[in-house]
């Protein structure tokens, strides 16, 4: 999902023609798998919030900072990474975007331990990173719109799971069928049901933006 709806789609519509040429192909392949570098430990739910820093030093960035909750890190090839690059500025204007190898010397990654002992995601690391200036994606310190563009279609992704939701309450519906049930049992039913149809109508409302409606799905998703 991070490689097709995520880097592949940012690429697509924001995009050089080299970096299409570049990229496109490996990852609709598979050959090119990717990570989505933008929580950090102090910027989650506000993810303008960030801090890692990307500095132009002439045809290259160099990148400070620690980046959170990676999926799959570890075996990704690519990155999609957001970092600042102009502290003075309103903190959503002073962001850009960049498509980083994940070998670069000073990228470290790091298994993030969970409670049940499994590593599900990773930590990654960033120090004096030197990245090619020919790695940002769209315009330097317009990063924050070519983001929300992405997320748009994470969530446009996530929404169109309402078709699996649908089939699951038709199936939930079905089960009652030919049953007697108690008042108690009908109510938290119809409970349920009503629940699914809310979740449904509000993935389905995808628009221009990212909709943090359309985000409740994650919650209606299968894990």
């Amino acid at each position: 999902m991070v490689g097709l709806v995520l880097a592949g789609q940012s690429i697509m519509r924001f995009g050089t023609p080299e970096q299409q040429q570049q990229h496109l192909r490996p990852t609709l392949d598979a050959t090119r798998v990717w990570c989505q570098l933008f929580s950090e430990p102090g910027a989650g739910s506000d993810l303008a919030g960030l801090s890692t820093r990307a500095v132009r030093d002439g045809d290259r960035y160099i990148i400070n900072g620690q980046k959170v909750w990676c999926s799959g890190g570890r075996y990704s090839d690519w990155g999609i990474l957001m970092a600042r690059t102009d502290s003075e500025a309103r903190k959503h204007e002073g962001i850009s975007f960049f498509l980083l190898p994940m070998d670069l010397p000073g990228v470290e990654i790091r298994p993030l331990r969970q409670m049940t002992g499994e590593a599900e995601f990773d930590e990654v690391f960033f120090t004096d990173v030197e990245l090619p200036a020919g790695q940002l994606l769209g315009p330097e310190n317009g990063g924050w719109g070519v983001g929300m563009a992405v997320l748009t279609n994470e969530r446009g992704h996530i929404g169109a799971s309402v078709i699996g939701l649908e089939r699951r309450l038709e199936a939930m519906a079905k089960l009652a069928e030919g049953r007697v049930l108690d008042p108690l049992q009908r109510q938290e039913l119809a409970g349920l049901l009503s629940r699914g149809k809310a979740f449904t109508a509000m993935g389905q409302r995808q628009g221009p933006v990212a909709s943090t409606a359309a985000s409740l799905m994650k919650l209606a998703s299968p894990r």
